[in-house]
């Protein structure tokens, strides 16, 4: 969760803060660099691939838990569905304390270089679009990092999975 969190608020912080300088009038005071989208780019994958890491780790702690499940019925779709839904949990959670992170530290900003008058003459349709669109975005680093190791814990046979010792 925490390195969906953030990306998600180095997403937020880039984002939230052109609008709020064209808010405040400043045009061109402080725009977003392309580099600054390649290092946003850069943190999202490295996101992804610490929620693969993470999430191979988890099934591989949980072989026999998996193999205890195939054991009693589980259908390979259960256990896909399973880790499926903890990555949502997860994506949702880093992706909301992201969002409240990344707006959190550009309204302080925002106050110290502009004064209020800037962060309150924002739009507020700009900023619960991009409200919504971190979450969205959180929620697909998040599924996109576990489709390998949900796939993985799936296709796990369960008398391998029970005869494994950690």
């Amino acid at each position: 969760m925490a390195s969906i969190a953030l990306s998600i608020s180095f997403f937020v912080t880039l984002a939230s803060l052109d609008t709020f300088q064209q808010a405040a009038g400043f045009p061109g005071a402080l725009s977003t660099e392309s580099y600054h989208y390649w290092m946003m780019t850069v943190a999202l994958i490295v996101s992804i691939v610490c929620v693969t890491n993470t999430m191979l780790i988890a099934v591989y702690e949980r072989y026999r838990e998996i193999g205890t499940m195939k054991c009693l019925g589980a259908l390979d779709r259960h256990i896909l569905m399973l880790f499926l839904s903890e990555a949502l949990i997860e994506g949702f959670i880093g992706g909301v304390a992201g969002l409240i992170f990344g707006l959190s530290l550009t309204s302080i900003y925002t106050v110290i270089t502009s004064g209020f008058g800037a962060l309150l003459s924002a739009p507020g349709h700009k900023l619960l679009a991009l409200s919504l669109g971190s979450i969205l975005l959180s929620l697909c680093l998040s599924l996109g990092g576990v489709l390998y190791p949900a796939y993985k814990a799936s296709r796990l046979p369960p008398v391998e999975a029970l005869r494994f010792e950690p």
